[in-house]
């Protein structure tokens, strides 16, 4: 290994140790964030809170926290889309504290990289199907219409199911699986030119 590439391996190895404690400081949010809205949605409601929870087609307030089905509704999606980011940053943490290690192109890291994509692809169909769902139970009467307050999607108070942003998370998702291919493709070369080299070593 030529100094060269030495020195950028310690760059890698550097941002590595950087990048793992700032997945572990996010997380750390991440869990005090899930306590919080738990606890908003399990005592709501509460009038001065300013908290709002994404429901796809609606948005729902702290003060509208009143009936226990939209409490469960409520806490599903938090929990759901909590649930995944901290399975994404769990991934990534791994991911760094191999390059940490100064493992760059393995079998692991790739797999971690593939998981972080997979994982957002699923929160991008969740978001996609978000809306109508909640759409549903709303409709069927399960929540009531009147605890819950339309997203305007075009300014015309009207609320879009399905438009060209709910397509937006996929794009980085199918980015993130071509980066775990190509890395893939990568690895695999780099260990086929080790073997030839070892070859040609021994016919020396």
């Amino acid at each position: 290994m030529t100094p060269e590439t030495e020195a950028r391996v310690r760059s890698v190895q550097k941002f590595g140790r950087y990048a793992r404690s700032i997945c572990a400081f996010f997380a750390a949010m991440l869990g005090l964030l899930m306590l919080g809205m738990t606890a908003v949605i399990v005592s709501g409601p509460m009038p001065d809170s300013r908290l709002a929870i994404g429901l796809g087609a609606y948005n729902v307030t702290a003060d509208q926290l009143i009936t226990l089905p939209l409490k469960f509704w409520s806490f599903v999606v938090v929990t759901i889309t909590v649930g995944v980011v901290a399975w994404i940053l769990l991934h990534l943490r791994r991911l760094f504290g191999q390059l940490a290690a100064g493992q760059i192109y393995t079998k692991q890291n790739v797999w971690h990289l593939r998981q972080v994509g997979l994982l957002m692809m699923a929160m991008a169909v969740f978001q996609l199907i978000l809306p109508l769902i909640s759409f549903v139970l709303v409709e069927v009467g399960f929540i009531d219409r009147a605890l819950v307050t339309f997203v305007d999607s075009d300014g015309e108070r009207n609320t879009l199911l399905m438009g060209w942003s709910s397509f937006g998370g996929f794009i980085p998702a199918a980015l993130v699986l071509l980066a775990s291919w190509i890395m893939d493709v990568g690895r695999e070369v780099s260990e086929d030119a080790e073997v030839m080299r070892r070859e040609a070593d021994l016919v020396i």
